[in-house]
Protein backbone atom coordinates (compact mmCIF):
# COMPACT_ATOMS: atom_id res chain seq x y z
CA UNK A 1 0.00 0.00 0.00
CA UNK A 2 1.29 3.45 -1.03
CA UNK A 3 1.65 6.15 1.05
CA UNK A 4 -1.05 7.66 -0.58
CA UNK A 5 -3.33 5.35 -0.18
CA UNK A 6 -2.76 4.73 3.29
CA UNK A 7 -3.81 8.91 4.16
CA UNK A 8 -7.05 8.41 1.86
CA UNK A 9 -7.69 5.34 3.29
CA UNK A 10 -7.51 7.71 6.83
CA UNK A 11 -9.53 10.30 5.37
CA UNK A 12 -12.69 8.26 4.65
CA UNK A 13 -11.74 6.90 8.00
CA UNK A 14 -12.52 9.66 9.24
CA UNK A 15 -15.90 10.33 8.41
CA UNK A 16 -17.01 6.64 10.34
CA UNK A 17 -14.80 6.33 13.91
CA UNK A 18 -13.44 7.75 15.98
CA UNK A 19 -9.70 9.33 16.53
CA UNK A 20 -8.75 6.12 18.88
CA UNK A 21 -9.69 3.79 15.89
CA UNK A 22 -8.04 6.03 13.36
CA UNK A 23 -4.94 5.71 15.23
CA UNK A 24 -4.72 1.86 15.87
CA UNK A 25 -5.17 1.61 12.39
CA UNK A 26 -2.08 4.15 11.49
CA UNK A 27 0.05 2.16 13.80
CA UNK A 28 -0.80 -1.50 12.84
CA UNK A 29 -0.22 -0.15 9.37
CA UNK A 30 3.04 2.19 9.85
CA UNK A 31 5.08 -1.46 10.43
CA UNK A 32 3.72 -2.37 6.84
CA UNK A 33 4.71 1.00 5.05
CA UNK A 34 8.20 1.86 6.55
CA UNK A 35 7.04 4.49 8.57
CA UNK A 36 9.48 5.52 10.87
CA UNK A 37 8.25 5.30 14.93
CA UNK A 38 9.60 9.47 15.28
CA UNK A 39 7.25 10.11 12.35
CA UNK A 40 4.58 12.47 13.70
CA UNK A 41 0.82 11.97 12.40
CA UNK A 42 -1.42 14.57 12.63
CA UNK A 43 -4.87 14.09 13.28
CA UNK A 44 -8.24 16.78 13.48
CA UNK A 45 -11.40 15.32 15.44
CA UNK A 46 -14.59 17.25 14.89
CA UNK A 47 -12.43 19.74 13.15
CA UNK A 48 -11.25 21.44 16.89
CA UNK A 49 -8.59 19.54 18.27
CA UNK A 50 -5.72 19.10 16.28
CA UNK A 51 -3.48 16.08 17.49
CA UNK A 52 0.40 15.60 17.17
CA UNK A 53 0.75 11.57 18.54
CA UNK A 54 3.48 9.45 17.56
CA UNK A 55 2.85 5.70 16.65
CA UNK A 56 4.26 5.05 19.41
CA UNK A 57 2.45 6.99 21.85
CA UNK A 58 -0.77 5.29 21.32
CA UNK A 59 1.53 1.55 21.92
CA UNK A 60 2.43 3.16 25.18
CA UNK A 61 -0.91 4.10 25.81
CA UNK A 62 -2.62 0.61 24.76
CA UNK A 63 0.18 -1.10 26.74
CA UNK A 64 -0.67 1.05 29.74
CA UNK A 65 -4.60 0.83 29.85
CA UNK A 66 -3.96 -2.98 29.25
CA UNK A 67 -1.71 -2.83 32.24
CA UNK A 68 -4.76 -1.07 34.01
CA UNK A 69 -7.41 -3.50 33.48
CA UNK A 70 -5.24 -6.35 34.49
CA UNK A 71 -4.18 -4.86 38.00
CA UNK A 72 -8.20 -3.50 38.23
CA UNK A 73 -6.87 0.17 38.45
CA UNK A 74 -10.65 1.18 37.72
CA UNK A 75 -11.51 -0.09 41.01
CA UNK A 76 -8.38 1.86 43.28
CA UNK A 77 -9.04 5.52 44.30
CA UNK A 78 -8.35 8.71 42.00
CA UNK A 79 -4.97 8.71 44.49
CA UNK A 80 -4.01 5.21 43.94
CA UNK A 81 -4.18 5.04 40.25
CA UNK A 82 -2.55 7.95 40.37
CA UNK A 83 0.41 6.12 41.69
CA UNK A 84 0.32 3.54 40.11
CA UNK A 85 0.70 5.53 36.23
CA UNK A 86 3.46 7.44 37.66
CA UNK A 87 5.45 3.87 38.86
CA UNK A 88 4.43 2.46 35.05
CA UNK A 89 6.41 5.47 33.94
CA UNK A 90 9.76 5.44 36.22
CA UNK A 91 12.64 5.69 33.67
CA UNK A 92 10.93 7.26 31.06
CA UNK A 93 13.72 9.59 29.19
CA UNK A 94 13.67 13.11 30.59
CA UNK A 95 13.24 15.76 27.21
CA UNK A 96 12.77 19.14 27.51
CA UNK A 97 10.32 21.27 24.90
CA UNK A 98 8.61 18.42 23.31
CA UNK A 99 5.51 20.77 23.11
CA UNK A 100 7.04 22.96 21.00
CA UNK A 101 6.39 22.69 17.60
CA UNK A 102 6.22 24.47 14.53
CA UNK A 103 3.23 26.10 12.77
CA UNK A 104 -0.48 26.50 14.41
CA UNK A 105 -0.88 25.16 18.14
CA UNK A 106 -1.80 21.67 18.19
CA UNK A 107 -2.17 19.08 21.23
CA UNK A 108 0.98 17.02 21.86
CA UNK A 109 0.47 13.58 23.23
CA UNK A 110 4.31 12.55 23.89
CA UNK A 111 4.16 9.81 25.91
CA UNK A 112 7.98 8.50 25.21
CA UNK A 113 9.42 11.56 26.69
CA UNK A 114 8.26 14.43 29.13
CA UNK A 115 9.95 17.17 31.27
CA UNK A 116 8.30 17.69 34.59
CA UNK A 117 5.29 19.54 33.45
CA UNK A 118 3.78 17.08 30.87
CA UNK A 119 4.52 13.81 32.96
CA UNK A 120 2.45 15.34 35.51
CA UNK A 121 -0.71 16.33 32.70
CA UNK A 122 0.07 12.59 31.47
CA UNK A 123 -0.18 10.92 34.63
CA UNK A 124 -3.07 13.11 35.77
CA UNK A 125 -4.91 12.82 32.72
CA UNK A 126 -4.26 8.66 32.08
CA UNK A 127 -5.40 8.46 35.65
CA UNK A 128 -8.63 10.39 35.06
CA UNK A 129 -9.77 8.64 31.92
CA UNK A 130 -9.13 5.26 33.69
CA UNK A 131 -11.03 6.46 37.02
CA UNK A 132 -13.98 7.24 34.83
CA UNK A 133 -13.86 4.66 32.65
CA UNK A 134 -13.38 6.46 29.48
CA UNK A 135 -10.39 5.28 28.18
CA UNK A 136 -10.07 5.79 24.88
CA UNK A 137 -7.40 7.84 23.08
CA UNK A 138 -9.74 10.26 22.07
CA UNK A 139 -10.82 10.63 26.12
CA UNK A 140 -7.16 10.93 26.70
CA UNK A 141 -7.08 14.10 24.40
CA UNK A 142 -10.10 15.62 25.54
CA UNK A 143 -8.75 15.40 29.13
CA UNK A 144 -5.10 17.02 28.23
CA UNK A 145 -7.09 19.66 25.93
CA UNK A 146 -8.90 20.46 29.32
CA UNK A 147 -5.87 20.54 32.11
CA UNK A 148 -3.12 22.46 29.09
CA UNK A 149 -5.19 25.10 27.71
CA UNK A 150 -6.97 27.99 29.23
CA UNK A 151 -10.73 27.31 29.76
CA UNK A 152 -9.90 23.97 28.12
CA UNK A 153 -9.72 25.24 24.73
CA UNK A 154 -6.00 25.48 22.16
CA UNK A 155 -6.81 28.84 20.71
CA UNK A 156 -3.52 29.33 19.30
CA UNK A 157 -0.25 29.71 21.24
CA UNK A 158 -0.79 31.62 23.90
CA UNK A 159 -3.93 29.90 24.96
CA UNK A 160 -1.33 27.41 26.57
CA UNK A 161 -1.19 27.78 30.48
CA UNK A 162 2.30 28.25 30.46
CA UNK A 163 3.03 29.26 33.41
CA UNK A 164 2.41 27.05 36.36
CA UNK A 165 0.06 29.15 38.95
CA UNK A 166 -2.46 30.19 35.99
CA UNK A 167 -2.08 26.49 35.14
CA UNK A 168 -2.90 25.66 38.71
CA UNK A 169 -5.91 28.60 39.37
CA UNK A 170 -6.97 27.65 35.50
CA UNK A 171 -7.60 24.13 36.64
CA UNK A 172 -9.44 25.41 39.76
CA UNK A 173 -11.64 27.38 38.43
CA UNK A 174 -13.00 24.76 36.17
CA UNK A 175 -13.15 22.90 39.15
CA UNK A 176 -10.79 20.08 38.31
CA UNK A 177 -8.79 20.95 41.21
CA UNK A 178 -8.33 22.52 44.56
CA UNK A 179 -4.84 24.22 45.85
CA UNK A 180 -5.31 22.66 49.20
CA UNK A 181 -2.38 24.56 50.38
CA UNK A 182 -4.57 28.09 50.11
CA UNK A 183 -6.48 26.49 53.10
CA UNK A 184 -3.38 25.73 55.32
CA UNK A 185 -0.77 27.29 54.46
CA UNK A 186 0.43 30.50 56.18
CA UNK A 187 2.81 32.64 53.82
CA UNK A 188 1.95 34.69 51.26
CA UNK A 189 3.25 33.65 47.91
CA UNK A 190 4.81 36.61 45.09
CA UNK A 191 3.06 35.21 41.95
CA UNK A 192 4.41 38.05 39.81
CA UNK A 193 6.01 37.05 36.49
CA UNK A 194 7.57 38.21 33.39
CA UNK A 195 9.92 36.20 32.39
CA UNK A 196 8.45 34.93 29.07
CA UNK A 197 7.85 38.53 27.69
CA UNK A 198 11.35 39.79 28.90
CA UNK A 199 12.75 36.75 27.53
CA UNK A 200 11.05 36.35 24.09
CA UNK A 201 14.43 34.97 22.34
CA UNK A 202 13.65 31.55 24.35
CA UNK A 203 10.44 31.02 23.04
CA UNK A 204 9.97 30.55 19.04
CA UNK A 205 6.59 31.55 19.32
CA UNK A 206 6.79 34.51 20.48
CA UNK A 207 8.24 36.15 17.57
CA UNK A 208 5.13 37.00 16.46
CA UNK A 209 4.26 40.32 18.27
CA UNK A 210 0.78 39.66 19.09
CA UNK A 211 1.44 36.19 21.09
CA UNK A 212 3.86 38.84 22.75
CA UNK A 213 1.27 41.20 23.51
CA UNK A 214 -0.81 38.58 24.51
CA UNK A 215 1.58 36.75 26.71
CA UNK A 216 2.51 40.47 28.51
CA UNK A 217 -1.27 41.04 29.45
CA UNK A 218 -1.49 36.75 30.53
CA UNK A 219 1.53 37.90 32.82
CA UNK A 220 0.10 40.98 34.25
CA UNK A 221 -3.45 38.74 35.50
CA UNK A 222 -1.13 35.98 36.76
CA UNK A 223 0.49 38.49 38.94
CA UNK A 224 -2.11 39.62 40.42
CA UNK A 225 -3.20 36.18 41.56
CA UNK A 226 -3.25 35.46 45.49
CA UNK A 227 -1.89 32.38 46.22
CA UNK A 228 -0.33 30.42 49.45
CA UNK A 229 2.82 28.75 49.96
CA UNK A 230 4.63 26.72 52.44
CA UNK A 231 8.52 27.45 52.54
CA UNK A 232 10.95 24.12 52.42
CA UNK A 233 12.04 24.60 55.71
CA UNK A 234 8.42 24.52 56.98
CA UNK A 235 7.30 21.66 54.47
CA UNK A 236 7.67 19.08 57.81
CA UNK A 237 4.65 21.20 59.73
CA UNK A 238 2.37 20.33 56.61
CA UNK A 239 3.12 17.08 55.57
CA UNK A 240 0.56 15.00 57.60
CA UNK A 241 -2.08 17.08 54.92
CA UNK A 242 -0.31 16.27 51.92
CA UNK A 243 -1.56 12.98 50.58
CA UNK A 244 -0.39 10.52 47.51
CA UNK A 245 -0.59 11.60 43.97
CA UNK A 246 -1.48 15.18 45.61
CA UNK A 247 0.19 18.10 42.82
CA UNK A 248 3.91 19.43 44.03
CA UNK A 249 4.58 22.71 42.19
CA UNK A 250 7.81 23.63 43.54
CA UNK A 251 8.15 28.18 43.85
CA UNK A 252 11.09 29.91 42.86
CA UNK A 253 13.47 32.97 43.54
CA UNK A 254 14.43 33.43 40.28
CA UNK A 255 13.16 37.18 39.39
CA UNK A 256 10.13 36.67 36.92
CA UNK A 257 9.37 33.11 37.15
CA UNK A 258 7.12 31.26 39.79
CA UNK A 259 7.42 27.92 39.91
CA UNK A 260 10.71 26.07 38.81
CA UNK A 261 9.84 22.45 39.01
CA UNK A 262 6.64 20.36 39.41
CA UNK A 263 6.08 16.57 40.41
CA UNK A 264 3.44 14.84 42.72
CA UNK A 265 3.37 13.42 46.02
CA UNK A 266 4.11 10.43 47.33
CA UNK A 267 4.04 9.33 51.01
CA UNK A 268 7.39 6.81 51.74
CA UNK A 269 6.87 5.59 55.46
CA UNK A 270 5.31 8.22 56.74
CA UNK A 271 7.61 10.85 54.82
CA UNK A 272 6.62 13.22 51.96
CA UNK A 273 8.99 12.37 48.57
CA UNK A 274 8.73 13.72 45.32
CA UNK A 275 7.40 11.51 42.28
CA UNK A 276 8.93 13.51 39.12
CA UNK A 277 10.71 13.94 36.12
CA UNK A 278 14.23 14.87 36.78
CA UNK A 279 16.22 17.02 34.92
CA UNK A 280 19.56 15.40 36.83
CA UNK A 281 18.66 12.34 36.56
CA UNK A 282 17.19 12.60 33.15
CA UNK A 283 14.10 10.16 33.38
CA UNK A 284 11.23 9.70 35.88
CA UNK A 285 12.32 9.11 39.03
CA UNK A 286 10.57 9.28 43.26
CA UNK A 287 13.41 11.56 45.59
CA UNK A 288 15.54 9.38 47.42
CA UNK A 289 15.49 12.26 50.38
CA UNK A 290 12.19 12.96 51.47
CA UNK A 291 11.45 16.44 49.96
CA UNK A 292 12.31 18.67 52.81
CA UNK A 293 15.52 18.11 52.40
CA UNK A 294 16.33 17.61 48.52
CA UNK A 295 14.81 20.75 48.54
CA UNK A 296 17.59 21.82 50.61
CA UNK A 297 19.82 21.00 47.41
CA UNK A 298 18.18 24.23 45.66
CA UNK A 299 18.81 27.62 46.86
CA UNK A 300 16.23 29.20 44.03
CA UNK A 301 13.70 26.55 44.74
CA UNK A 302 12.12 28.13 48.26
CA UNK A 303 8.86 26.65 48.73
CA UNK A 304 6.03 24.60 47.05
CA UNK A 305 2.60 25.32 46.08
CA UNK A 306 -0.24 21.58 46.84
CA UNK A 307 -3.02 21.15 44.54
CA UNK A 308 -5.18 17.97 44.36
CA UNK A 309 -7.30 16.63 41.75
CA UNK A 310 -11.10 16.63 42.18
CA UNK A 311 -13.01 13.56 41.96
CA UNK A 312 -16.56 13.90 40.83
Amino acid sequence: MTIIVLYQTIIKLLKYTSIYFVLLFISVLSCKNDIKPSQKLTIQENKQIVIDADSNDIRIYNNIIDYSIKNKLSNKTLPEIEISIAKYLIGTPYVAHTLEKEGEEKLVINLREMDCTTFVENVIAISTCIYNKTIGFSDLSKVLTKIRYKNGVINKYPSRLHYFTEWLTDNERMNLISIISNSFAKDNFDSKVNFMSTHPVYYKQLKNKRFLEKIVYIEKKISKAKLKYIPKEKIHLFENKIQNGDIIAITTSINGLDIAHVGLAIIIEGRLHLFHESFSQKQVVISKEPLEDYLENFKKKNGIIVARLNTK
